[in-house]
């Protein structure tokens, strides 16, 4: 009998997520139960029809599979979460129930990759102060903003985390003549070697021998901090600065002090608060480029998860191996 598949994912995020190719492809290989994506993915939700299903898609907004859901779920064998973290659906019951967990973070970090990229390339070049000061009657004048535009070429590019967006970062960049160093606790010595990067072991080395720094370590308890003002006390003149990860990561009233001085500058997509207050110090900075948490997905990158999602269904009914299957050790290191 083919898997049945239960969609509980939000309806108006839905068709955001899933082209019709995939759609297809998924009614193609499973029984997709009969239920319109609801307007709330709730607890209601899932207790009312995840009895029928092997399969659960969850998504941004679908309530946890906990115990009392599973105890109506007996069939339940997976649950594909179409979104980045799994941390909003999973529970202690369900990995006692030995329910297996894909997750579609990695869809994601291609957005995530491409936009650190187009910083990357842009904001070392000061594209976005020289679109402002043209406009104000300047010319060349802005080159020299905040210690000085700079290309990557022979430059050392720092990567904080070598998870899907540090890798797939690392992937892009191939395509340019720079030295990638990279601080991450988990990344073996091999592992470095064979994604040709250097791993640094300390957050000094990285901050004072990198041109560029860019932030995508995840966001948890052991993460908190991590950034502190002396990091980046110690960017050479004219740096860049990318965090599209995070706010706890970074100490920020020791952050700012630092941009205050203008000897770098900094692209910021994640803060504490969204949307930043309107008297932040990221709105009115001038060496800081503030865009509204855009780097994953915003438009078409989204249809990436519904093609993992149907990809790892189509694993589970051929009795494959998961492409990006999340356990409870894995949850450790993660977001």
């Amino acid at each position: 009998m083919p898997a049945n598949v239960l969609i509980a994912v939000n309806r108006e995020l839905f068709p955001t997520l899933f082209s019709k190719m995939d759609l297809d492809r998924l009614h193609g290989i499973a029984r997709v139960l009969p239920v319109e994506p609801p307007v709330d993915a709730d607890r209601d939700f899932l207790l009312e029809h995840a009895g029928e299903a092997d399969v659960v898609i969850s998504s941004w907004g679908t309530a946890r599979v906990d115990a009392e859901v599973l105890a109506k779920a007996d069939r339940l064998k997976l649950v594909c979460h179409a979104a980045g973290s799994v941390r909003p659906v999973v529970s202690e019951a369900l990995w006692e129930r030995k329910v297996r967990v894909t997750s579609s973070a990695a869809a994601i970090a291609y957005g995530v990759a491409e936009f650190t990229l187009g910083l990357l390339l842009s904001c070392s070049k000061r594209v976005p102060w020289f679109g402002v000061g043209t406009r104000q009657g300047y010319w060349q004048e802005p080159q020299a903003s905040f210690g000085g535009a700079f290309e990557i070429y022979q430059q050392n590019i720092g990567i904080i985390g070598a998870g899907h967006i540090g890798r797939i970062l690392i992937r892009l960049l191939k395509s340019f003549t720079c030295q990638v160093l990279v601080y991450d606790p988990y990344l073996s010595a091999g592992e470095a070697e064979k994604l040709g990067v250097r791993k640094v072991d300390e957050l000094e080395e990285l901050f004072s021998t990198c041109r560029a720094v860019t932030l995508h370590a995840p966001t948890h308890e052991n993460t908190r901090h991590m950034l502190r003002g002396h990091h980046f006390a110690a960017l050479q003149k004219g740096s860049l600065f990318i965090n599209t990860a995070g706010s706890i990561q970074i100490h920020e009233e020791e952050f700012l002090a630092e941009l205050r001085k203008g000897n770098f500058v900094a692209c910021i997509d994640r803060c504490n608060l969204e949307p930043v207050e309107q008297d932040h110090p990221y709105r009115h900075l001038p060496n800081v480029l503030l865009t509204p948490h855009i780097a994953g997905v915003i438009a078409e990158n989204r249809l990436r998860i519904g093609t993992m999602v149907v990809d790892e269904i189509e694993q589970l009914i051929n009795g494959g191996a998961f492409f990006h299957e999340v356990t409870l050790e894995d949850l450790a290191k993660m977001a």
